[in-house]
């Protein structure tokens, strides 16, 4: 099968899909350690000099006694720019104005949820924003993100109770607000969430296979199917996926008569090349098909249901037939014990990249992989040459054999060496963390203390990382130490008022600086200027050379949306703004975005309150960006 995607999805109501598909780029090149510095350095694009109106979307003062609606933000022209350089658009937004009260048609009647005031966005997320220009923007939405804090906060818009207003007259749409954030909540791999908000809107399951065929893909892979209730949400539709499911389900608790009636039934209407079928026979008796015959697509309805059945049937997946742009049939695969373990392995961490598995499924995988002859003591070795699952889980295992302190702390920094700046934040990095848990952050790990305390930063555990961080500069601050300082700052809030601290880091982190890198530092810059830190006009001539700080013009998104983020947010309507901002993020995710794009997000994200979501965005931007540069690595 294809590693990527042969044509982009479609949008809806033409909203552009700007999502990059992340984990098949990923899956094809390799998991490279200097992948994501490279694209922000490449992506950031000529810094041009500051002015008096170089500020975007910061609204107009009102003028009493009426208040004066703020302006539109600055217009980003077309990438790349045609005649002259396009306006500064800086990433810091204004408090957004207050909203004059306007009347509103009816709601949507599908604004149940099960999230609401502080837990989910507020009282009211869609007010300022109708059901037909909603819509388009929650089917856009991305699902196979690498990035945690981009599926938390989606996953807080999708269950956020509130209702977008529906114009008078508007007729009813193709598909119900419900069905939508439901069929989204179940392909972001939150099956339960989905489920939830499924019992406060039956009426919208009931009437939508999709949403209905999704939830039900996501109990799948996740092992949590209930049979009954799924086969209830089902009766309402006449397509072969749920008579294909009544016959997993009675193959599974063993009723030999009701498989044999719902597989005749099968064979009356399928072809004989269908690959359910050729499972289902097996599930009956049959002797099983060998796996290369199978094709993992199914009949036109997605894999989920096939593998499951495959699973059932106790036939394992070659490592060739592996889908490489589908997280959840690769999450589905790695969970089956009759596939070879390395082949679980390498699918469970490409599964674990999407946030389809957690850590301790992913360790569990590696510790399956077979070492061959004496590879444990060898794994510095193979992993020059080899940068794949299965290094990784080599690694995983000698450290669980090694009783040597400085071999322990060698392994552990291979550990960490191994982690794509990309998926740091992740399970991958958070795998690699629970060997740094077995190291004592003591003068015999001090070589290690930047590497791991920037692990721990982009994993939101700051205790761990603090102490690696004062273990680093005990040895003085050096180049190695130097950026750590905004990485402290983005994940902690400590310094951000100290503009002393903020020159010393600079000047350390110039020292030497070729032009690569100070591109890479004045996106730190833009990241931490986002989440509220003052940046001095002198610090960013200091970090161009007098250019000024980056535009974002050749960030490669979407100038009408660019444009719409500030628009929504200098207007206070903060389910469009974070609806906007996941738009922006896309599947890349902020690690493996240009820098500027996720200080963009960030600071609208802070203008509408939501500073958490904002500086944990930030958070894993930073995390992937600081450190020393590196090469890229050889593809796995």
């Amino acid at each position: 099968m294809s590693a990527s995607r042969a044509e982009p999805r479609p949008s809806a109501g033409g909203v552009p899909r700007i999502a990059v598909p992340l984990l098949a780029g990923l899956l094809a090149a390799g998991l490279g350690m200097g992948w994501a510095v490279s694209t922000a350095a490449q992506a950031l694009g000529p810094p041009i000099r500051l002015t008096p109106d170089a500020a975007a979307d910061v609204p107009a003062p009102a003028a009493a006694p009426t208040p004066t609606p703020p302006p539109a933000p600055a217009v980003v022209p077309a990438y790349p720019p045609m005649v002259s350089p396009p306006p500064a658009v800086s990433p810091v937004v204004a408090r957004p104005a207050p909203v004059a009260s306007e009347p509103l048609g009816a709601p949507d009647p599908d604004g149940a949820g099960t999230l609401s005031g502080v837990r989910g966005l507020g009282g009211d997320p869609w007010r300022g924003i109708g059901r037909a220009e909603l819509l388009p923007l929650i089917a856009a939405l991305p699902v196979d993100t690498p990035s945690p804090a981009v599926k938390a906060l989606e996953r807080r818009l999708l269950l956020s109770a509130g209702s977008p207003a529906v114009a008078t007259g508007e007729a009813p749409p193709p598909r119900r607000f419900g069905a939508l954030r439901i069929e989204k909540l179940a392909r972001l791999g939150d099956p339960g969430g989905a489920a939830d908000l499924a019992d406060l809107l039956p009426a919208a399951l009931a009437a939508d296979e999709p949403a209905a065929k999704a939830l039900t893909d996501a109990e799948l892979v996740r092992g949590g199917l209930d049979c009954t209730r799924a086969l209830t949400r089902g009766r309402s539709f006449a397509s072969a996926y749920w008579s294909r499911l009544a016959l997993f389900c009675r193959a599974r608790v063993g009723d030999r008569a009701g498989t044999d009636e719902a597989l005749a039934t099968l064979r009356g209407a399928g072809r004989r090349s269908d690959p359910f079928l050729m499972v289902a026979e097996a599930l009956a008796g049959a002797a099983p098909p060998p796996a290369r015959m199978l094709s993992l697509q199914g009949d036109g309805d997605g894999p989920a249901l096939l593998l499951a059945a495959i699973r059932s049937a106790r036939i394992g997946v070659p490592p060739d037939r592996l889908p490489l742009d589908n997280p959840p049939a690769l999450a589905a695969i790695a969970t089956n014990p009759s596939t070879d373990p390395t082949t679980r392995a390498a699918a469970g961490e490409r599964a674990a990249a999407s946030l389809f598995l957690d850590a301790r499924q992913l360790m569990d995988l590696y510790a399956q992989v077979p070492a061959v002859g004496d590879e444990l003591l060898r794994v510095r070795d193979i992993a020059q040459r080899d940068r794949s699952a299965r290094t990784r889980a080599l690694v995983h295992q000698a450290m669980a054999a090694a009783m040597d302190g400085r071999r322990r702390v060698a392994l552990a920094a291979l550990a960490v060496e191994l982690v794509d700046p990309r998926l740091r934040a992740g399970p991958v990095g958070n795998a690699a963390a629970g060997l740094l848990d077995s190291v004592s952050p003591s003068g015999d790990a001090a070589a290690l203390a930047p590497v791991a305390a920037r692990l721990y930063y982009a994993l939101g555990r700051l205790d761990q990382a603090r102490r690696w961080q004062d273990l680093a500069l005990r040895g003085g601050r050096s180049a190695d130490t130097a950026w750590l300082w905004p990485l402290s700052v983005v994940a902690t809030g400590r310094g951000a008022d100290d503009p002393r601290a903020l020159t010393a880091w600079l000047d350390e982190a110039l020292r030497g600086a070729d032009g690569f890198a100070r591109n890479r530092i004045a996106g730190q810059l833009a990241l931490l200027q986002a989440i509220g830190v003052a940046i001095p006009d002198e610090a960013w001539m200091k970090a161009t050379d007098g250019a000024g700080p980056p535009n974002g013009s050749d960030a490669g998104v979407d100038p009408a949306l660019w444009q719409r983020l500030g628009d929504a947010a200098a207007g206070g309507r903060i389910g469009e703004t974070v609806a906007v901002a996941l738009l922006l993020m896309g599947e890349a995710g902020p690690a493996a975005l240009p820098p500027v794009v996720t200080a963009r997000v960030a600071a609208n994200l802070k203008a509408v309150g939501l500073e958490p979501d904002a500086r944990a965005l930030v958070r894993e931007a930073m995390a992937a960006i600081a450190g020393p540069s590196v090469p890229a690595s050889p593809a796995e």
